[in-house]
């Protein structure tokens, strides 16, 4: 064992080395782990600590804890076990994590010594001579978010990880529709229609209505499976009862890429060789898994055709806990996951993991497909799901798009199978597009709120979202952990869109229980925001300045706060604020504006959109608003000029 620090990086490594292998090293449990280093007290010190732990399924969000770092605190370990962040009131921040061999690695909590201790999981067998596991931990004086961020780039350099499938993943960038779980159309359809006729409908619909879906997404319906509980996979082929005419019927049907669900495999998938298939499947008990690239060649190749973008491996967090070659094994798990994303790079197929542990989000830094991950549990289903703030900033640090499941854009649809409704779809939309990751709509034919989906993006579909997701400012987080008035009680989050040297803030509040100040500091817009204003839509434009703080007041679920900042330039002795595109949830989105000059002569925006869109576009001039008409040309843009008050 041994122990790495680096001059010019706040970091220690903590590394296990095995000289000799090991036979026999199970403890007979998968909460426990076989090795320990290194191993922290919890007794409480002379430095009041505060924590933050993300455990479990839906990137740690089932199991995400906050509170004081002491013997009685709860952590999630074993296989469910994730990232530890240890930090004080002042913005002092450790982050503890597995940084090699992700999918074989374990927090343990030691109840009877009171201690954490990190290594190897506890069921393994086996430790090959020459096998090396570490642990990072890495220090920031920058608070939370800004720690997170550190981390998550630092991995990410060191794996060699870029966001390139982040990126170019249709879902992420397009708005498209949905039926999981959740949806109307989970489980269910149209009276009298297969789920055929019923996608064909809501194509027919939004075709009618002007919502521009640029994908579909196919659920857990539409393939064979054992019926075992949910239901293994033994044949994903289209049943004939759903899709009479096949799959690539409804993609040339409608020419929409798909976004395809999986769960995971039977004994009696009709792909192994053990069942008369073609390929090598490990069999454990009524599951199995694909140990053979040729499978994901095969599967993936056989999907282009009809029209699949982006695959959707889900259970993963059954899989990794109840296949045993995938929790006794030291590398069974990532050769699971690489294989699955060798195949998906060599066809330009991005990857959605699903009920994902945290150690599959930190093995994605070796999976470059993977794109996009599940934050959240199930819409509709899963108690108050929609606070995603933590699991974005987890998700995003790593380079993947949050996704916070479905949502429907109109409070009541009749016959929904869970018989539910929606209280306030309008939030569910703002949280939804804040994530920057997929925005999926889930409503019945002929049920959606069409002006509210166009808040969401352009013309053609686009989504006009900020250049990072909403999180938890660092005070909400010190609050959740210390209590005391330290931060706010409720939900403050914010993000931003930078456009060139511009930084354009977003405020979003609710279930927010007493009233909250907060200055472009406490927000994360840093140094780049300087002295602007702040407003909601086109009225109550003020000075926003750690001089002149936002008051959050009245922020709840039904009435939720929403403010945007913006920098003030000096023009012509005349203070200029651009407020943006007001119609929509984000005015000011690097999705739509591109480029900002400013000068002494003039203010000049570019703009991106379809040809022939119209862009209504406010900019405020010592407390008047001017309002320019954007027409966009031929080439997809339109500049917009203050000196001249002229958009073409």
């Amino acid at each position: 064992m041994c122990v790495k620090t680096y001059t010019h990086l706040p970091v220690a490594i903590f590394s296990q080395y095995f000289k000799e292998g090991l036979f026999g090293t199970s403890v007979g449990s998968k909460g426990g782990i076989v090795s320990a280093f290194p191993t922290l007290q919890t007794q409480n010190g002379s430095v009041d600590l505060g924590y933050l732990s993300f455990g479990n399924v839906f990137s740690g969000w089932e199991g995400l804890q906050a509170g004081r770092w002491s013997p009685d605190m709860v952590l999630a370990d074993g296989m469910e076990s994730g990232p530890l962040l240890l930090f004080d009131k002042t913005g002092h921040v450790i982050i503890i994590s597995a940084f090699s061999r992700f999918m074989a690695a374990s927090l343990w909590v030691n109840k009877k010594d009171k201690a954490i201790s990190w290594g190897i999981m506890g069921d393994v067998n086996e430790i090959p001579a020459g096998f090396q596991y570490d642990t990072i931990l890495m220090y920031s004086d920058q608070g939370i978010n800004q720690a997170m961020s550190a981390w998550g780039e630092l991995m990410r350099r060191w794996n060699r990880r870029d966001t390139a499938a982040r990126d170019h993943d249709l879902s992420v960038n397009y708005i498209g529709y949905y039926t999981d779980h959740g949806s109307y159309y989970y489980h269910h359809t149209e009276p009298g229609m297969n789920y055929e006729e019923t996608l064909l409908g809501v194509y027919k619909y939004a075709k009618e209505s002007g919502i521009p879906y640029k994908y579909l997404q196919y659920d857990d319906w539409w393939y064979f499976e054992d019926g075992v509980g949910y239901g293994a996979t033994t044949a994903w082929e289209p049943m004939p009862s759903v899709f009479p005419h096949g799959l690539r019927y409804i993609f040339n049907r409608t020419r929409l890429p798909v976004v395809a669900h999986n769960r995971y495999w039977s004994h009696k998938v009709v792909y192994a060789k053990q069942n008369g298939g073609k390929f090598t499947f490990l069999i454990d008990g009524g599951n199995s898994i694909p140990n053979d690239q040729s499978f994901w060649n095969y599967l993936f190749s056989s999907a282009l055709q009809w029209g699949m973008v982006v695959y959707e491996q889900d259970f993963l967090n059954y899989q990794s806990e109840n296949i045993r070659p995938l929790y006794t094994d030291l590398s069974m798990g990532q050769q699971w996951l690489q294989q699955m994303g060798e195949a998906a790079s060599r066809y330009g197929i991005q990857l959605q993991y699903c009920m994902a542990l945290p150690r599959h989000l930190l093995a994605s830094l070796q999976v470059p497909a993977v794109s996009q991950v599940r934050v959240s549990g199930d819409y509709l289903s899963s108690h108050q799901q929609y606070k995603i703030g933590h699991t974005s900033m987890f998700a995003d640090a790593l380079g993947l798009a949050p996704f916070k499941d479905n949502f429907w854009t109109t409070g009541k649809q009749p016959g929904n199978p869970g018989n539910s409704t929606e209280l306030n779809p309008e939030v569910q939309a703002v949280i939804t597009l804040l994530s920057t990751g997929p925005v999926g709509v889930g409503d019945r034919i002929g049920l959606s709120n069409v002006s509210l989906i166009h808040r969401l993006i352009s013309a053609d579909g686009t989504l006009l979202k900020p250049s990072k997701p909403a999180t938890p400012i660092n005070k909400q987080i010190l609050q959740e952990a210390f209590g005391g008035g330290v931060g706010p009680t409720g939900e403050v989050w914010t993000t931003y869109s930078d456009i060139g040297h511009w930084r354009f803030g977003v405020i979003f509040s609710f279930e927010l229980s007493h009233d909250y100040y907060i200055g472009p500091n406490d927000a994360g817009f840093g140094s780049q925001s300087g002295v602007g204003v702040v407003y909601q839509g086109d009225r109550d434009v003020t000075k926003f300045s750690e001089q002149h703080l936002l008051l959050l007041r009245g922020c709840s679920y039904m009435s939720f706060c929403l403010h945007y900042t913006a920098p003030v330039y000096s023009w012509r002795s005349r203070n200029v604020a651009l407020l943006g595109e007001l119609s929509k949830l984000v005015p000011v989105s690097p999705k739509r504006v591109t480029d900002i000059t400013v000068s002494s002569t003039d203010i000049r925006v570019t703009l991106k959109g379809s040809p022939d869109e119209i862009v209504n576009f406010a900019v405020y001039v010592d407390g008047d608003v001017w309002w320019f008409k954007c027409v966009v040309s031929n080439y997809d843009t339109a500049t917009l000029s203050v000196a001249d008050r002229s958009c073409q």
